[in-house]
């Protein structure tokens, strides 16, 4: 199944500084969070969960430019596919967008792109099963051709590459007993797959110039369905944000309350 994955939310920097003197680690780090809620109302316009981030990073090398096609590309691809080759047993993991059609390796690896009926191979027992919420993360119908020959036209297996996203929003809600329990938003709606609120946040430092930085991240989740969804029960998220050399923060936990608790005018 096809998930479009590219969401777009609204994200703002605020108070973000260069400070050359200041020794932070190369590894981005949040040093706090806090959450708002904006409430519209109606069915023309978008609520919104507000996440505020501070945050400090040793280099800068923070947000991607979503009009640049090197941060659509290896190695912030969305996708990660996986080829098998019958004769040696050995899967490869690739990206479609580094492969040239003018390469016999690189042809062959789409033709052998592991699908769901090769389970039964050796060494690919333990494949996700083809039901959901695995349609929704590990399955994907393909069409893929070149030079005027249909390469591989079947549903094949993908995984999601963790770099493609700078920021991940993760949901816990509170259960009847008082424990929290993630809530996945991708797979609130099934057997349909809806998207996850994990999104990317704009570049931060000029890439050619990069220096220790802190500051702010505001990244506002718009959606018509909160009190739907959530009601009045309690509920928080962590976060963690990567940056573009792939480094991974540390991951913050929001305060826990509803909706009314974050509400702001």
């Amino acid at each position: 199944m096809k998930i479009n994955t590219l969401l777009l939310f609204i994200i703002g920097l605020a108070t973000t500084s260069c400070l050359k003197d200041k020794n932070f680690p190369d590894n981005p780090v949040l040093k706090a969070i806090d959450l708002d809620y904006k409430e519209i109302g109606g069915l023309q316009e978008d609520d919104s969960l507000i996440i505020n981030l501070r945050f400090q990073d040793g280099n800068g090398d923070l947000g991607f430019d979503a009009t640049d096609e090197k941060f659509t590309t290896a190695p912030f691809n969305e996708f990660d596919y996986y080829s098998y080759n019958p004769s040696t047993q050995v899967v490869t993991k690739f990206s479609l967008d580094n492969l040239r059609s003018d390469i016999e390796r690189d042809l062959e690896l789409v033709r052998n792109m592991i699908k769901v009926s090769d389970n039964d191979l050796p060494g690919l027992d333990t494949l996700p099963p083809y039901t959901f919420p695995y349609t929704c993360d590990n399955w994907q119908e393909v069409k893929l051709g070149a030079n005027g020959t249909v390469l591989i036209e079947d549903t094949v297996y993908y995984t999601r590459n963790l770099r493609y996203n700078n920021i991940y929003v993760d949901f816990f809600v509170e259960n009847n007993s008082g424990e929290f329990e993630e809530f996945f938003w991708e797979y609130s709606r099934a057997p349909q797959c809806n998207i996850a609120y994990h999104g990317r946040f704009p570049i931060i430092n000029d890439p050619d110039n990069e220096a220790p930085v802190e500051g702010s991240i505001r990244y506002s989740i718009p959606n018509k369905g909160w009190r739907l969804t959530f009601g009045d029960k309690k509920f928080k998220i962590k976060v963690r944000i990567l940056d573009r050399a792939g480094n991974i923060s540390n991951t913050i936990e929001s305060d826990t309350g509803n909706l009314d608790d974050f509400l702001i005018n």
